[in-house]
């Protein structure tokens, strides 16, 4: 054999020993076609996956958000109701004392055995002077008083408050606060964070990602039947994985809203409840001097102080009511004007048919007192229970008015409240 048939034999065997090798890691044409597609399909799973998620995370967020709002709304909302009532009450107690005091003077001034006796009452009664029975009640009422009853309570609900019960839960909600639960479900979604759960299933379904599955498949180095018994493990698991991250992280601030409800209403009890304890004991040292100095006693006006069970949100403001939201058959029926007027309707009531008319833009409701059927733009609409009187008070079913005048109507049933928005 000759050198050039030689060289000639080598070079062959050379060409078909690299075909064989090509052969075991590159796929002919028409397998590249079909391995593309399996590719395709993967990222079209992940992609569906990543959409679903994120669409869930949004969901949750702005319900999460609202509800925190609502609670907000709901405590700001019962702290002015108690503030208005004992503020009131300490202007009229001081113009009642004051009043009495100066009659006294007018009756004892001009004795020289009252002039002591006058000024220890003056002192009690003044709600400025420290220490005295007046200033107790005073102080105890006072948002702005440090250490008071109600400058803790104040405190409690406000979310600008560091280490308070709102302040926490507020955070927990936050999706921008580190470490927050919310933060946790938020990158655990979040294909860009790195080592997130998403960010995992991202990376295993892309092929151009080195080490992972779909690049292994498409290097050669997985067999189509094994890539996509591995995908789809790893995208069911992932998808199980997700999903009870994001039940955990729901759960997790539901749980957190439900011990800021108890704690933040039974701090507002107490605190309501100190307010009329050291009312009473202030009336009670007043009036034990003013008995032992001047021989008699004096009437004052009771308060109270309580709180709607159930309660009505209308654009995050909360309403009160002469005569408070009653529960009726499943349906909530609230005092009919207070409600109109509030969502901005006009309102017409006929004495000889016992029946409203409300109207607001083009809308127009038309009801009668005890019957279950209503008008609206003269249609017949079925009411889950009549409109009718209570205590001398108009009461309709909240949800078809707020529903007929344009409001959105929700039930926040933790802290049994109607949400009104519009």
């Amino acid at each position: 054999m000759n050198l050039l048939r030689k060289i000639r034999i080598h070079a062959v065997v050379a060409v078909i020993l690299s075909t064989v090798v090509l052969l075991g890691s590159v796929v002919l044409p028409s397998e590249r076609a079909y391995a593309d597609a399996f590719i395709d399909e993967v990222d079209g799973a992940y992609q569906k996956l990543l959409d679903q998620y994120t669409k869930q995370y949004e969901e949750d967020k702005v319900e999460i958000s609202e509800e925190y709002s609502w609670l907000h709304a709901i405590l700001t909302g019962e702290q002015e109701h108690m503030a208005r009532i004992v503020d009131a009450d300490l202007a009229y107690l001081t113009e009642l004392f004051d009043n009495d005091y100066n009659q006294l003077v007018k009756r004892y001034g001009s004795s020289r055995e009252y002039r002591d006796k006058l000024a220890t009452y003056k002192r009690q009664i003044n709600p400025d002077y420290s220490t005295g029975a007046l200033w107790k009640y005073k102080i105890t009422i006072n948002r702005d008083y440090s250490t008071s009853t109600h400058w803790k309570f104040d405190n409690e609900i406000n979310p600008g408050y560091s280490t308070s019960t709102m302040w926490k839960y507020k955070n927990t909600t936050n999706p921008d606060y580190s470490t927050s639960t919310m933060w946790k479900y938020k990158n655990a979604v979040n294909p860009n964070y790195s080592t997130s759960l998403m960010w995992k299933l991202k990376n295993e379904s892309n092929a151009h990602y080195s080490t992972s599955t779909m690049w292994s498949y498409k290097q050669g180095y997985l067999k189509l039947a094994d890539a996509r018994k591995k995908i789809d493990a790893i995208l069911t698991n992932g998808s199980k994985d997700l999903q009870e991250t994001r039940d955990q992280a729901v759960t997790s601030i539901t749980k957190t809203r439900q011990d800021t409800v108890e704690q933040l209403f039974d701090l507002r009890d107490k605190t309501a409840s100190a307010f009329l304890a050291t009312r009473k004991d202030t009336l009670a040292s007043i009036l034990s001097i003013r008995e032992q100095h001047f021989g008699s006693g004096l009437e004052v006006k009771p308060i109270t102080i309580s709180f709607d069970p159930i309660k009505v949100l209308i654009n995050l403001k909360l309403m009160s009511f002469e005569q408070p939201p009653v529960i009726i058959n499943g349906n909530t029926l609230v005092p009919m004007r207070a409600i109109f007027e509030t969502l901005g309707a006009s309102i017409e009531w006929d004495p000889e048919q016992f029946a409203v008319t409300a109207t607001k833009g083009n809308q127009t409701i038309y009801l009668k007192i005890g019957e279950k059927k209503a008008q609206l733009n003269g249609k017949t609409i079925e009411l889950g229970v009549p409109a009718q009187i209570v205590n001398a008070n108009t009461m309709v079913p909240v949800r078809f008015i707020s529903e007929s005048l344009g409001g959105e109507v929700l039930w926040d049933n933790m802290t049994r409240t109607v949400v009104i928005s519009r």
